[in-house]
């Protein structure tokens, strides 16, 4: 009697078993996409697809941390506000998405970009050499320059952006590794 007592118990625990196990997988499964997905919004600017100025923080932090040698780039769309103010935030946002491509297939694979403010990009280039940074600079700021949105097929907007180029060099000599 108590052997068939325990052989329907397990019958019915051994299922209920196996099934919370399952779920619990499914629901851990999904929490570590949502945990996934969190970082990437945290750090992944939603308009450009690049870093963000929080995430660009983070890499200048731990260069510091490292001591290892830096440049930063910053640029800025030259009258982007007219730009928004003519054409709307719909054109102003390609500008922007377009800007972000241009940067990012101008740099080097171990630099890193990211949008720091509205229209506002820096680049990341490790190693600190100035003629690097100045070089990613003049890239970026010439294929800006030759870049044309068209809104029809009669107008067309040419944009440009303004530079700036700084160095952090180690005050140690320690080269930091790319």
């Amino acid at each position: 009697m108590l052997f068939r007592s325990v052989y329907c118990m397990l019958y019915f625990y051994i299922p209920i078993f196996f099934a919370s196990l399952v779920l619990f997988e499914v629901l851990l499964t999904q929490w570590r996409k949502r945990e996934k997905m969190i970082e990437q919004v945290s750090i992944i600017d939603p308009l450009t697809g690049i870093f963000n100025r929080r995430k660009i923080s983070e890499n200048i932090d731990m260069l510091k941390q490292q001591q290892s040698s830096f440049a930063i780039v910053l640029l800025d769309l030259d009258y982007f506000k007219d730009i928004n103010d003519k054409y709307g935030h719909d054109i102003g946002d390609i500008v922007l998405q377009q800007v972000a491509g241009i940067l990012t297939e101008n740099i080097h694979e171990e630099d890193i970009v990211g949008r720091f403010g509205g229209e506002e990009f820096i680049i990341l280039t490790r190693g600190g050499q100035l003629a690097k940074a100045i070089d990613i600079a003049e890239r970026c700021r010439k294929a800006i320059e030759k870049e044309v949105i068209l809104l029809d097929t009669q107008r067309k907007i040419s944009i440009t952006a303004s530079f700036g180029v700084a160095a952090s060099i180690n005050p140690f000599g320690k080269i930091g590794r790319a």
